[in-house]
């Protein structure tokens, strides 16, 4: 993929849309000065760019400059938010969590298609809000600059209900996606879940390889449907920790709305063995690991690095 076809996918895509709106929309409720607001969003769109750069990169599908890319662009972000008046302590624990999870992802993708329970386990429902420290930040960055108190319980609604969405479209993209990852050696929360409850039932933890999950997934329709019950939970909750601010805050209604909507459909859809993105059959669909798992830890490392701000 070229940096170009990089940038037209990922500055269409809804995540970025929702970065860039987000502060606009809690605007409605704690007004910011439009030239704030405006500087707000574009810190937010440079440290989208960079998770996105940073992602194909580490997932091998664009080459070293765009790991340096992603990184002057994340500290462009940085600056332009210490400018903005944003503490340099809420940018380092953010940026710490981040960091720690992206290590938590790189130490659990499997060269041999084969994943020990050490590697499995450290991916919880925890570690899918830290990568995504980013989204709070959208969050973070326009209350604070708003002088809302921390002690509002605006606070921990907002909170709870952006944990709930970030939850809910990773469990949703992990559906989408799990062909996908099983070939490239990558785990994410879905894994997880699916380890858990091979383990729990078939006895003491073990090594799980691709195959077994996937056939899992396909086989257990009560599996699919307890992932599907989850989903609606979390966009349930996310909705109701909303309800108080919902008049104000309609988009961000509306995005959770449609978050459900969109599980519904992807969790109705009972699984083929047409398991791949090529269309293989499944016994064809587990060769070669990609490029991605194949990145030296050196590389990964620099890239993973916190900044010396």
């Amino acid at each position: 993929m070229s940096l170009q076809q990089l940038a037209h996918q990922s500055l269409n895509g809804e995540l970025h849309q929702l970065l860039a709106l987000w502060p606009y929309w809690l605007a409605r409720r704690w007004p910011l000065p439009p030239s704030i607001l405006n500087r707000v969003a574009l810190a937010l769109l440079c440290g989208s760019w960079a998770a996105t750069l940073r992602d194909a990169y580490l997932d091998g599908e664009m080459p070293a400059y765009a790991g340096q890319l992603s990184r002057a662009l994340g500290m462009q972000s940085w600056r332009m938010f210490v400018r903005l008046g944003i503490s340099h302590r809420l940018l380092h624990a953010l940026e710490s969590r981040m960091v720690a999870a992206y290590r938590h992802e790189l130490a659990a993708r499997a060269l041999d298609g084969c994943w020990q329970p050490r590697q499995l386990q450290t991916l919880t429902a925890q570690w899918v809000c830290n990568r995504a420290a980013g989204w709070h930040l959208a969050q973070l960055a326009p209350l604070t600059l708003a002088d809302l108190p921390p002690a509002d319980p605006a606070w921990r609604a907002l909170t709870g209900a952006l944990n709930r969405l970030i939850l809910a479209r990773q469990l949703r993209d992990d559906a989408l996606d799990l062909a996908i990852d099983l070939n490239a050696g990558r785990a994410g929360w879905l894994i997880r879940l699916i380890a858990t409850a091979i383990w729990r039932d078939d006895g003491p933890l073990s090594p799980l390889d691709r195959q077994r999950i996937a056939g899992r997934w396909l086989l257990d329709g009560g599996l699919r449907q307890r992932v599907a019950k989850l989903h609606a939970q979390l966009c349930a909750g996310a909705a109701q920790g909303l309800a108080p601010y919902s008049g104000a805050l309609p988009r961000l209604r509306d995005v959770m709305t449609a978050e459900q909507q969109a599980g519904q459909t992807v969790f109705a859809t009972v699984p083929s063995f047409d398991f791949s993105a090529t269309g293989a059959p499944l016994r064809d669909s587990f060769g070669t690991v990609d490029a991605g798992v194949e990145r030296s830890a050196s590389l990964s490392q620099r890239l993973l690095a916190p900044d010396q701000h």
